[in-house]
This record gives structure tokens, sequence and C-alpha cells, in this order.
């Protein structure tokens, strides 16, 4: 179990690659899978079966898309492995989850519907990242800007503040973004609360050695509770990878304590 952090890391390194090559140069069939997955592409373009394809995956994995496919989620985990690499004292704490999410995902559809392009630009990861990308290309950006019906100067200020506040926010806060700002990943979190697969704590297992939470970059974990919010989960599966003791799994069932001393008191 501990190999599903490697694959996650693989696959999110193949489709970070290919969205940058796509948005470079263009559309070959092999690289127009990056765009084509992308969740806010398809409610652009109403690819139901995409939509469809995401939420049931989204239902059964959790949020595998946050960790895996959008390419935003993996320019904040070299961020983070930066800051980890630079700050090596600091690790992540748990957070308690935000009230504002819901009012972000309120603006961003109301925007949305009203054609406000400004909003998508600066709330949609697949936007924000090929408006990073593209203010190294001013040509690229006007055609974007152009779609979204802005002007390129707005577009190209956008791009800036976008990847100013997601270097500091990944450097400092981990995956806060993701889980507190994104409209995207706050609904796939929606979804991702009734996963039939989820991260569990086995109470019995865990000897509160703190690994798990102090590696958790979405801050969802709380060891002292033995509990995981998978809500906020992005299943990077750095959890399961640090865990001396097998005591975090991904696992179908609920775990229930066996010892007596170790069962939770309300």
């Amino acid at each position: 179990m501990k190999r599903l952090r490697m694959i996650r890391i693989i696959v999110s390194l193949l489709f970070f690659a290919a969205s940058i090559a796509y948005v470079i140069f263009g559309a070959p069939n092999i690289l127009a899978i990056s765009k084509e997955l992308q969740i806010t592409t398809s409610l652009l373009s109403i690819n139901i079966g995409v939509i469809l394809f995401w939420c049931a995956t989204t239902l059964l994995f959790g949020r595998i898309y946050c960790s895996s496919v959008c390419p935003l989620g993996t320019l904040q985990d070299f961020v983070i492995r930066l800051s980890r690499k630079h700050l090596s004292k600091r690790s992540f704490r748990y957070r308690h989850p935000r009230n504002y999410r819901y009012d972000v995902v309120i603006i961003y559809i109301v925007g949305s519907l009203l054609g406000v392009g400004i909003v998508s630009l600066l709330l949609e990861p697949w936007q924000i990242f090929r408006n990073i990308i593209d203010i190294w290309h001013p040509s690229d950006s006007e055609a974007a800007a152009l779609h979204l019906g802005i002007g390129i100067t707005i577009g190209l200020i956008c791009g800036i503040v976008s990847f100013l506040l997601i270097l500091s926010l990944s450097f400092f806060r981990g995956r806060i973004w993701c889980t507190d700002v994104c409209p995207i990943g706050i609904m796939l979190g929606a979804i991702s609360s009734r996963s039939r697969l989820h991260i569990e704590i086995n109470p019995d297992k865990c000897i509160n050695c703190m690994a798990c939470e102090e590696g958790c970059k979405s801050g969802c974990i709380k060891v002292v509770s033995r509990y995981v919010d998978n809500t906020r989960c992005i299943r990077c599966f750095n959890c399961i990878a640090f865990c001396p003791n097998d005591a975090i799994r991904y696992q179908l069932n609920r775990n229930k304590a066996s010892t007596p001393l170790t069962r939770r008191v309300n």
C-alpha cells in the first residue's frame, strides 16, 4: 500500500509535463488528453461524459483528480517540497475547515453563469495554471484573455498575482488553496466525503508518532482524535508512506477499536 504514493507521483508528473507541453506547443493528440480530462474545460464545453467520470471516480476513490491530474496541484507540490527542504523543522498540523469555502463556490457558479471571465481566471485551476505558463508566452496569453472576454493586460496581471499567491500559500500553508479556495476542489470534496475508499486510522495500531499529521499537506489529519477529514484529503498518500506502524490505510471499511483501553469516549 505504501507504493500508492509513488504511483501518484509518477502519474502527476506525467500529466504536469503533458499540460505544460500542451499549453506551449499546441494540441497533438497525445498531449490533448491533459486538457480534455480537466474538469473546468469540460464544464465550458459541456462535456457531460468527463464530468460524470470525475464524479463517479471521486465517489469511489476520493479526490485523486486533485493529487494526480490537476497540474496546478502538482505545481504546488513542487513548492511544498522546496519549502520542506529549506525549512526542515517545519511540519504541517491539523487545520479546521474554513467556513467561507462554500461562499467561494457560490461566487464561482454565479460568476460563471453571468460570464464574468475574471472569476474563471482567478479561481479555476486549469485557467490559473495556463495563465501562469502564459506569462512567458504573451501571444498565447492574449488568445486566452480574449477567449474569456478580458484584456491582455488584465490577463497578465491576473497570471502574475495568481503565481505569487499560489507560491506563497503553498510555501507556508501546503495545499490550503486546494482545500479552502479552489471551487473545483471544494465541490469534489463534498463528493469525496461519501467516497467508498477513504483514509482511515487504526486506533489499535496508532502510536501517536504524529508522522501522518506532520506530513499531511492538506492539514486534514488529527491524530489525537484518530480523525481524517476526507472532504479535504487530496489522496496524496503521504500519510500511508510516512506511517512507521501501518496504522493508517486506504480502505473500504471503517475501523473500530478492538481494545477497550483505546476506544474513544464521547
